[in-house]
This record gives C-alpha cells, structure tokens and sequence, in this order.
C-alpha cells in the first residue's frame, strides 16, 4: 500500500511539475509575442543568450534568480 501511495503521488508531482513549466514556456511565448522575449521580468535587464538557450523559458536573468530562490523576489518579477 505505500508502495501504491508513492508512486500516486509522484505521478501527481510529476505531472504538477510538467503544467508549471508548460505555463512557463505560455508566458514565454506571450513575451516573445510583446516583443520582451529575453528581458528580465524584474530588472528588465538582458538575460544571456546561454541562459535562454538552455532554458528558453527563463523569466529572470541569473542575478534576479539568485535573488528569487533566496526568496527575495515575489513571485510576480
């Protein structure tokens, strides 16, 4: 039975983490639309090219991330 509750929940998390990034890469997309693709949503500052490449849905650039894991950033930029 715990056996069956873990891989329950880990299904689950696998797939609340698969609709987060794909509401990332949304919001990636409506920013190539505005034009901002590739701006930082805090700073607004360029975010590097290395960075977009290997995660095009990036928000931030890699100072303001550092910022927003500390949980210095809301949620919001």
């Amino acid at each position: 039975m715990a056996v069956e509750s873990y891989t329950k929940e880990f299904i689950f998390g696998k797939s609340s983490g698969d609709r987060h990034t794909l509401q990332l890469i949304e919001e990636a997309l409506r920013r190539i639309e505005a034009k901002t693709y590739g701006e930082c949503v805090h700073c607004e500052n360029p975010i590097q090219p290395k960075r977009l490449e290997a995660v095009p849905w990036a928000r931030h650039c890699v100072a303001c991330q550092a910022l927003q894991e500390r949980g210095l950033l809301d949620n919001e930029g």
